[in-house]
């Protein structure tokens, strides 16, 4: 395995500031972090321990390894206003920790200063540098770029606990929607539950405790069982007459909850196909109930 040169963090925020914290944990030097405020790099340096609080240019030229850890959409005006400075180290590795975008997005710093580039994107999620520390550890990298900078950044990703798979660039779109429907789409489908239990005479919090350890277990059921072997519930038993009146009784609910239990009902009906709990009529029944 490549071995981990020094780092150069750009981008002082939750997952820069957590990467270089680990990094330093495992022994790797972390020479210079930079970001758009001299106060903000200063913080995240104070909290490395010994890192160097500088611009982003100097960041660039101090490291063979550089970090771009800003928001995605400042990744690519960030590289290109560095690499049309020369501040990259000539055959330096530039990477990014973007789960949307791939390496592409780097290639100026390869065709201006001769840079290898990757992207190394942790499957986790990070409401705070707290979190993020905690959470990066045993995380899933997923990684692309040019072979020798694959190679530094799952090196990178190991030291800090991490566990690696490489991904093809044109795939990351469709890898960040699946992370995006996982996370980002669960919070918003238990709040459309709450919603509904509002309308019920249900007070959101009371519905949010009381839901809480439903659905951790049926999260543990799907780790453990898969999703198909975890599926209960009306669909799973082919009770039409229940997902009927479902239906009815959401009349004059947002649209947008409607549209999404609809929506969610004709996956959960292909699970069911799936799991060979409903027969292909019952399942058509089904889809014709939810697309009225």
């Amino acid at each position: 395995m490549a071995q981990v040169p020094e780092i150069s963090i750009i981008g002082p925020g939750k997952v820069g500031t957590a990467l270089g914290v680990l990094a330093r944990r495992a022994g790797l030097r972390v020479a210079a972090i930079a970001g758009r405020s001299a106060a903000g790099a200063a913080q995240a340096a104070k909290a490395l321990g010994g890192a160097k609080a500088c611009s982003p240019a100097e960041a660039a030229a101090t490291a063979p390894l550089v970090l771009l850890t800003v928001p995605d959409d400042a990744i690519a005006g960030v590289c290109a206003d560095l690499a049309a400075k020369k501040a990259f180290r000539r055959e330096a590795v530039v990477a990014h920790c973007s789960g949307a975008l791939a390496s592409g997005v780097l290639a100026p710093a390869r065709e201006s200063c001769g840079c290898r580039v990757g992207s190394m994107h942790p499957l986790q999620t990070f409401p705070t540098p707290e979190a993020a520390v905690d959470r990066l550890p045993g995380a899933y990298f997923f990684i692309e770029g040019d072979a020798q900078a694959a190679e530094v950044l799952e090196a990178l990703a190991t030291a800090i606990g991490g566990r690696c798979v490489r991904i093809a660039p044109e795939a990351k779109s469709l890898y960040h929607a699946a992370a995006v429907m996982a996370c980002n789409y669960l919070a918003a489908l238990l709040d459309g539950a709450a919603a509904l239990a509002e309308r019920a005479g249900i007070e959101r919090r009371t519905e949010l405790s009381a839901i809480e350890p439903l659905v951790r277990a049926t999260i543990d059921n799907v780790f453990t069982l898969g999703p198909a072997g975890a599926l209960t519930g009306p669909i799973e038993r082919g009770d039409v007459e229940t997902l009927r009146r479902h239906i009815s009784a959401m009349r004059g609910c947002d649209e947008n909850l409607r549209v999404a239990f609809a929506a969610m009902g004709k996956l959960t009906v292909d699970l069911a196909l799936k799991k060979g709990s409903i027969s292909a009529a019952t399942a058509q029944k089904f889809k014709t109930l939810l697309s009225e």
